[in-house]
């Protein structure tokens, strides 16, 4: 289902002029008439969107070209389409964005933890859909001319160096860190997809409240400052959920 405002007319098309063509979006939706509405108006915008509505449908074409981004709508019972999601993301490099008509905690962090970039409520506002889309194309963008750039470099992998407490990107730039980031990344070093926030907020110190969510969100937004130079900084938030490092992070006691 999507808001009354973003059918038909609803956006104006120079507010997403910018978007270039042909980015190939995959829709999944098992309901007719929301799967043909939003193909419409992304097919307006400049995509090449195909929509299916099944999974067979959904496994003919994932599995023929590669997709930039699919977007996923989750029905009442969503295992079938959660199962959908994990399998993009072990198996391809294709972002995901899940539309879910519910929104509590629990199947917010299923979607995350099956393997959505962004979990977002239905009724879907088509300008916030675009923005969301957006962003992640961008982020495709910048990793492609990141990894193009490091294309002759020995690793591509992020080293977080205990001695110096430094973390080291790809190209050898290095960027020092206070104890507490230190210790942030040090968490999303440890193995997990997501790090949740609450584990977050134990490790470093910080209260179990708001006052403690804003503590590390400071926190974060500080080290984004200081890796303002580098051209892609893999550190991914993942809204009322945790943070991800979408690279290799590897953990050295010496560098």
């Amino acid at each position: 289902m999507f808001t009354q405002s973003t059918i038909g007319g609803g956006i104006p098309v120079s507010l997403f002029s910018s978007v270039p063509e042909n980015h190939k979006v995959l829709h999944f939706c098992d309901d007719t008439g929301s799967r043909e509405c939003l193909q419409r108006f992304l097919g307006g915008q400049g995509f090449d969107v195909i929509s299916v509505g099944n999974r067979q449908e959904f496994f003919d074409v994932i599995n023929v070209a590669p997709y930039e981004v699919a977007i996923v709508d989750i029905g009442l019972s969503n295992e079938e389409e959660l199962a959908l999601v994990r399998y993009l993301r072990t198996h391809t490099a294709t972002r995901v964005i899940v539309l879910s008509g519910s929104s509590s905690s629990h199947d917010c962090m299923e979607g995350y933890l099956s393997g959505a970039d962004n979990y977002l409520g239905k009724p879907v506002d088509f300008s916030v859909l675009s923005a969301v889309l957006n962003s992640l194309l961008s982020r495709c963008a910048q990793s492609q001319r990141f990894h193009d750039g490091c294309s002759g470099s020995s690793s591509s992998s992020w080293i977080l160096c205990k001695a110096n407490r430094e973390l080291i990107a790809p190209d050898n730039k290095r960027t020092p860190l206070t104890t507490k980031e230190y210790m942030f990344f040090s968490c999303l070093a440890a193995g997990a997809d997501v790090v949740k926030r609450a584990d977050l907020l134990e490790v470093l110190g910080y209260e179990q409240n708001e006052y403690g969510h804003k503590r590390l969100e400071t926190l974060v937004y500080r080290i984004r400052r200081k890796a303002r130079t580098v051209e892609f900084f893999p550190l991914i938030t993942h809204h009322g959920y945790g943070y991800s490092f979408s690279m290799d992070l590897i953990l050295r006691k010496t560098c």
